[in-house]
């Protein structure tokens, strides 16, 4: 995504201080877009506004992106509920330890794009953790 840059001088600190916490926290959702926008229109040097044509290809440039994300994660849980009932080899960190484990799939639970995979032995491992499946 093209960078927001900001032409006037007043209020940069709320501008700096958004721009700081998409920074730190390595990831924009549509939240942090659009007050990042909004900041960048209330702050903007009145004689010399931002390009329209610049705002409407930024906005749909996220929107691009954050739709091929709802789609990978889609995408992942349909495979984790592809793998209810078969048995799967994943490595999990343990004493930090790499550890291989091998269990049948009981259940899926997600957070956000983050799935996982509960075994019958009481285990849950991240879907990116599998090694192997079988029946």
């Amino acid at each position: 995504m093209s960078s927001l840059t900001v032409n006037s001088s007043q209020n940069n600190s709320a501008l700096g201080a958004a721009v700081q916490q998409v920074n730190s926290n390595q990831q924009v959702n549509q939240q942090d877009f659009l007050q990042l926008l909004s900041t960048e229109l209330a702050n903007q040097d009145p004689t010399q506004p931002q390009d329209q044509t610049q705002l409407l290809a930024e906005l749909a440039q996220f929107s691009t992106v954050q739709g091929v994300t709802q789609v990978a994660t889609g995408q992942s849980q349909m495979q984790a509920a592809n793998l209810l009932g078969h048995s799967v080899t994943a490595l999990i960190n343990q004493n930090n330890s790499p550890q291989q484990i091998t269990g049948k799939v009981t259940s899926i639970n997600w957070s956000g794009s983050q799935v996982n995979l509960t075994l019958d032995n009481g285990n849950s491992v991240p879907l990116t953790n599998v090694t192997q499946v079988s029946q």
